[in-house]
């Protein structure tokens, strides 16, 4: 009976602790890759720069909204997003002399102090039929908040010279 009840004790524990550790969600300290959920991707935006960079707060969303929209009016509306649980990943190309060129978030690992993020870079192929306009790809993409100093790599699509 004894060992009954130790055992019913042991697995109410083991059930708390687990209820405690879901309701607490991700943070700070989370390791391995993040789910990607795509917020934003487009070619024409005001980053006329190539840019990489993680936004952990509200105010630097605003600033990086507003940068994106730059020249439309009224510029649409930022998602909203909880900066306590989640973060931002943005890539931008820059200018790119037509259609057809593309950036893409494609994996986010939490590493301890460290955030791997690879960015493919996409280029129209040689005889591609393509807008005959300049383009300002960007993506941003949400991730589980995670600690670390972001490490950008860069990959290019087969067509990218």
């Amino acid at each position: 009976m004894i060992r009954w009840a130790t055992r019913l004790g042991r697995l109410s524990l083991l059930g708390a602790l687990a209820a405690a550790c879901a309701a607490a969600g991700p943070s700070d300290g989370a390791n391995g890759p993040l789910t990607l959920q795509t917020l934003l991707s487009e070619s024409y935006s005001g980053l006329a720069g190539p840019r990489r960079e993680v936004v952990r707060d509200a105010a630097s969303f605003t600033k990086l909204w507003a940068e994106i929209h730059a020249g439309r009016s009224p510029a649409p509306a930022p998602p909203a997003v909880d900066f306590a649980r989640e973060m931002l990943v943005v890539a931008a190309l820059g200018t790119r002399p037509s259609g057809g060129f593309s950036v893409a978030v494609t994996r986010v690992v939490a590493r301890g102090e460290a955030l791997d993020v690879t960015v493919l870079e996409s280029c129209p192929a040689k005889d591609a039929m393509v807008t005959m306009a300049l383009t300002q790809p960007v993506q941003v993409v949400r991730v589980a908040r995670a600690a670390g100093t972001p490490a950008f790599h860069e990959t290019r699509g087969p067509s990218c010279p």
